[in-house]
C-alpha cells in the first residue's frame, strides 16, 4: 500500500450499498456508504461511513473482532449491546467494543441515519458474524 493521503468524499456523490437487493443478512432496510475506506480513498487506520435505516427496519444481532462506534445524525433508535439497551437520537454517540453482540433498530417515523467507524485500513476486513 502506498503511503496514506487526503481524502475529500462527498456522500451525495456516491451509490447506496446494502439494501433489500443486498442479499446480506445484515437485516431489513438497512443501507450505507462507504466514505472513506482503503479500498475507495488512499486511506489507513480508519474506515469511516454512514447508514440509514427506514422506519421498522433493524441491523439483526451481530459481532465483529474489531470496537465500532456510531454517531446518530438524525432519526430514533434503539441500541442494544450486550443485552443492554438503550435509546438513540441525534447527536448520541456509541462506542461498541471489540466482539460485543449489539443490534440496533429505527424506532421513529424517519430514518435512523448513522456514521460508522471502525479502527481498520479496509471495510473488507472486517468480518460480521450474524447470531441466528
Amino acid at each position: 500500500m502506498s503511503a496514506p493521503k487526503p481524502a475529500f468524499v462527498d456522500q451525495a456523490a456516491l451509490d447506496w450499498e446494502g439494501g433489500a437487493d443486498s442479499g446480506l443478512a445484515t437485516g431489513k432496510g438497512i443501507r450505507w456508504k462507504l466514505l472513506v475506506a482503503g479500498e475507495r480513498t488512499e486511506s489507513a487506520g480508519l474506515v469511516t461511513g454512514i447508514a440509514e435505516i427506514v422506519p421498522g427496519g433493524e441491523l439483526k444481532r451481530h459481532h465483529h473482532e474489531p470496537a465500532e462506534t456510531y454517531y446518530i445524525v438524525s432519526g430514533q433508535g434503539e441500541m442494544e449491546i450486550e443485552g443492554r439497551r438503550q435509546a438513540l437520537g441525534p447527536g448520541s454517540a456509541v462506542y461498541i467494543p471489540p466482539d460485543a453482540h449489539h443490534a440496533v433498530r429505527c424506532t421513529g417515523r424517519d430514518p435512523l441515519v448513522f456514521v460508522f467507524t471502525f479502527p481498520r485500513d479496509r471495510f473488507d476486513e472486517i468480518v460480521y458474524h450474524f447470531d441466528h
